[in-house]
This record gives C-alpha cells, sequence and structure tokens, in this order.
C-alpha cells in the first residue's frame, strides 16, 4: 500500500491482489560463485526448487481454510473496523545480485515481481540487511566478502512493494561504517519509511519505530544478538540496537507498550543454516511477550524457521532470506507471512511461498514448488504445536 495510507490511517484493504502471469524462474545447474557464509556474487547462478509451474497465483484473501490436510476447515474470521492486515519478510540484500539487477534494470526490479503482495497489506515490514549508500569504508575485522554495501537505487524497491517499516538491527547495517548509516537513515526518512534498530546514538538506536495504521499506533522495535563489537553504539557514536540483554529488552518493550496499541519486535539472532530455533530464542521470545509484545518477527538464520505462538500471540523465529542470492536451494525458499490484527488480537495466519530466482530476487510459487516450501515450513512448525495446512498454493497456519 502506498505511504500514505499506512501513515495517515486511510480505508485497509482485506484481501490480497491476484497475481497473474508469474513466469518463475527456472533454471538447472550448479552455484558456479559462492561466497564464504554462504554469498553469493550474482545472477550467474540460478539454482531453481524442485518444480515450478508457470501459472496463475492466487493470493490469500481473509479466508481461512480448515482442518483437512488440503481443505479449508472453518468459516475466517470476519475483519473489525480495527483489524488491520500485516505482511512481514526476511532479509533485503541490495548488494551482490540484486546491486547488479539495479543496475541493468533500476531501483524497482528485486521486488518487482511481489510488489503487488506486498502493497496489498496495510503495513508492510522486512529486515535491510544492507547499508543504502555510495559512501563510506569497509569495516576492518569482517572477510571481505561479508561486508555489503547496498545500492541506494534499492530504496525503490522498498516504496514499490509498500514497505513501511524496516530493521536495521543486524550485523551489516555498519558495513560501511557511520557515514553509510547516516545516508541510509536519511534515504529511508527521504522515502517515508520508518526504521528502528539502528541510529548515530544509543538512544536512536533503542527507539521504536511508531506508526498509525487506520487509527491504531503500532510500535516496531528491533534488536540484535549478532553484532560485532564495533557496532556498539554509545551516547556519541553510531551503532545497533544491542539484544544481548533480555532484561533491556524487555524494557522497552514496556515503553513501548504505553505508546501504542500493538507492539511487533524484530530479533536479529538464531544459527545460520539451522531450521530449529535455540533455546534462547524460545526463551527470549516468550519473555518478549510477557513484557508486552504482540508479535515476534524475526531473522538471521537465512533459512526458514518454524512458526510458533505463545500466550496466543505470534512468533516468527526466522522468515528466512527474501531478496538474497543465496548459494543453496534451501536458502533460497522463503515465504511472505501474513496475518490480521484485531480486537481479539493475531488471527487469519497465512504463509505465501517464495522462490529466490534469478539474481537472488523473490518470485511467488506455484504448484509442486509451493507446496514443496510450504510442506518444509509445515514440517519445522510442527514440533511447536502449529499445523499448517495447503490449499491452492497458500499455507493456512493454526496454533
Amino acid at each position: 500500500m502506498s505511504r500514505g495510507a499506512h501513515s495517515t490511517g486511510t480505508s485497509p484493504h482485506y484481501a490480497w491482489f491476484v497475481m497473474v502471469g508469474i513466469v518463475a524462474v527456472v533454471a538447472a545447474g550448479v552455484v558456479a560463485a559462492a561466497y564464504a557464509g554462504g554469498y553469493l556474487g550474482g545472477n550467474a547462478a540460478t539454482v531453481t526448487p524442485a518444480v515450478v509451474e508457470t501459472a496463475t497465483a492466487a493470493v490469500p484473501t481473509t479466508a481461512t481454510p480448515a482442518a483437512a490436510e488440503t481443505t479449508p476447515s472453518a468459516e475466517p474470521t470476519p475483519s473489525a473496523s480495527s483489524t488491520i492486515t500485516i505482511t512481514a519478510v526476511g532479509d533485503l540484500l541490495f548488494d551482490l545480485g540484486p546491486r547488479r539487477m539495479i543496475a541493468a534494470k533500476g531501483g524497482k526490479a528485486p521486488l518487482a515481481k511481489v510488489a503487488s503482495a506486498l502493497r496489498a497489506a496495510d503495513l508492510t515490514i522486512a529486515n535491510l540487511e544492507t547499508p543504502l549508500s555510495n559512501r563510506g569504508a569497509s569495516v576492518l575485522g569482517k572477510p571481505a566478502n561479508l561486508i555489503f554495501d547496498g545500492d541506494p537505487r534499492g530504496v525503490l524497491s522498498l516504496t514499490d512493494s509498500g514497505i513501511d517499516i524496516v530493521s536495521l538491527a543486524n550485523n551489516h547495517a555498519m558495513d560501511h561504517g557511520t557515514i553509510a548509516l547516516k545516508d541510509t537513515l536519511a534515504t529511508l526518512d527521504k522515502a517515508g519509511i520508518a526504521h528502528a534498530g539502528a541510529g548515530l546514538n544509543t538512544k536512536a538506536a533503542w527507539t521504536p519505530a511508531i506508526v498509525d495504521v487506520n487509527g491504531r499506533k503500532v510500535a516496531y522495535l528491533a534488536f540484535t544478538q549478532i553484532i560485532p563489537s564495533y557496532f556498539t553504539p554509545s551516547a556519541t557514536r553510531a551503532g545497533v540496537a544491542t539484544g544481548t540483554s533480555i532484561t533491556r529488552m524487555a524494557a522497552a518493550v514496556r515503553a513501548a507498550k504505553k505508546k501504542a496499541d500493538i507492539v511487533i519486535v524484530a530479533v536479529h539472532w538464531g544459527t545460520e543454516q539451522s531450521y530449529t530455533p535455540t533455546a534462547r530464542q524460545k526463551h527470549d521470545a516468550r519473555a518478549l511477550i510477557d513484557a508486552g509484545a504482540d508479535v515476534v518477527l524475526s531473522h538471521h538464520p537465512h533459512v526458514m524457521q518454524g512458526i510458533d505462538t505463545y500466550k496466543g500471540k505470534l512468533i516468527a523465529y526466522s522468515l528466512g532470506n527474501f531478496l538474497f542470492p543465496y548459494k543453496t536451494v534451501e536458502g533460497r525458499k522463503s515465504f511472505i507471512l501474513r496475518f490480521e490484527y484485531g480486537p481479539k488480537g493475531v488471527a487469519n495466519i497465512t504463509a505465501v511461498p517464495v522462490y529466490l530466482g534469478e539474481w537472488g530476487a523473490p518470485v511467488i510459487q506455484t504448484g509442486a514448488s509451493a507446496r514443496a516450501i510450504l510442506g518444509k515450513l509445515a514440517s519445522i512448525s510442527k514440533p511447536m504445536g502449529t499445523r499448517i495446512t495447503i490449499k491452492n498454493g497458500i499455507g493456512y497456519i493454526r496454533p
């Protein structure tokens, strides 16, 4: 949705657009140019999932299917006037393949094939894994292939997709120092995109983004537990919000709860390429909810992790990659998480499967490819007591 619609509280939309004629990217072969830690250097390697079909992919409405494995189960929860729809996606990288894509096709290109699906929500959230700047020097102490610098024109992908808030609390926000972080903040501010988790001092890094969505105040806080020591802010030094103290994070959530109707928290955490959240992830997610968080939406493992609930609140331990030229097939499987938040809290949770094809750009999947991605999400969510049924390429999530 447009920036103004999100920030000024104009009428919500409760149905997703139909994505017509999405041709999923099919390419056989093995990734030829891989970076250490799972990153790729461009579009040279397009890894394909098992089967990708060319078809019309329906994006979900508020209807919720039902108990059978692949058939609807219950009537949808009706949306009240105070209900808002929220979508969330994982890591966005505007360097490497996406930078080359922008150079070839323009700033909107990386998210073009998912833009209308993201715009259909009242509020859309993502993790910005790179600075948006052409300035600054590479930080010392990190391998060169793990230092990112996103093309500033990538902000056009964010605005075109209706992305309203981004997390900057991650282990790449300061890859090109304070100057690049300043550029990133200025670029986001000019585009009207709210942000949390990084700033020019400790107070700014810890300040939540608070936005008005159809008359409801939403507070968004972002922290990282994966942090180089030189990313830590001070009263006079820029940096990212360090999530190593659950006591401090919980206090920030309690403070935000006093200012907003809904509190959403993002934490950059976990083990890379692991489908299983750590004991610490589980503990901290619950502690954040006990402190007042309504939703915990997180990232960093570079693969999907399960969907969980606690006290009726929603936890996504890892949303995976979303714009990323990752070296493995599993690292290119992802999803758009969509849910409603109304008077009774979270309802009508769905997952739209995507695959990161050429340049690492996301494409909504259908058919066998959709079933494979959603099947994986279902299998890693099952131990948490979460049921996911699949119908018409959409995963319907039930606690």
